[in-house]
């Protein structure tokens, strides 16, 4: 009988996840831009998810532009090139162009444009 997909196996080298044992479920996706972020007010998206479940769930954040990927640890440009600050709890997720506790007069925010998702996980 042939295998296909995908194992994952530990430091140890026992098996620790794979296709058999391993399902996912997208639960959202969507597009999230933070270009039109300017000044000390910060663009705050709130996504209510039904299923949502920050034990078993992740809620990732890929950029979609080339220009938002940070090319250098010591670029100037970093911090509008960070991924957001992301809070999650059940049933929500919040994103935002900078921390809530962040002095926004001195802090640039994001001005990134990603996909996201948020995927749901079992064993």
């Amino acid at each position: 009988m042939a295998l296909y997909g995908a194992q994952v196996f530990n430091e140890s080298g026992q098996l620790g996840m794979d296709t058999n044992s391993f399902t996912y479920q997208v639960l959202w996706q969507g597009v999230i831009n933070f270009s039109m972020t300017s000044g000390n007010t910060p663009t705050i998206y709130t996504f209510n998810i039904p299923g949502f479940n920050p034990a078993t769930c992740v809620f990732m954040i890929i950029p979609t532009r080339p220009q938002d990927v940070q090319t250098a640890e010591g670029d100037a440009t970093g911090n509008t090139k960070s991924y957001p600050y992301v809070t999650t709890s059940v049933g929500q997720v919040v994103v935002r162009s900078a921390n809530p506790s962040a002095n926004l007069n001195n802090t640039n925010q994001t001005r990134i444009v990603a996909k996201a998702y948020a995927i749901r996980f079992s064993t």
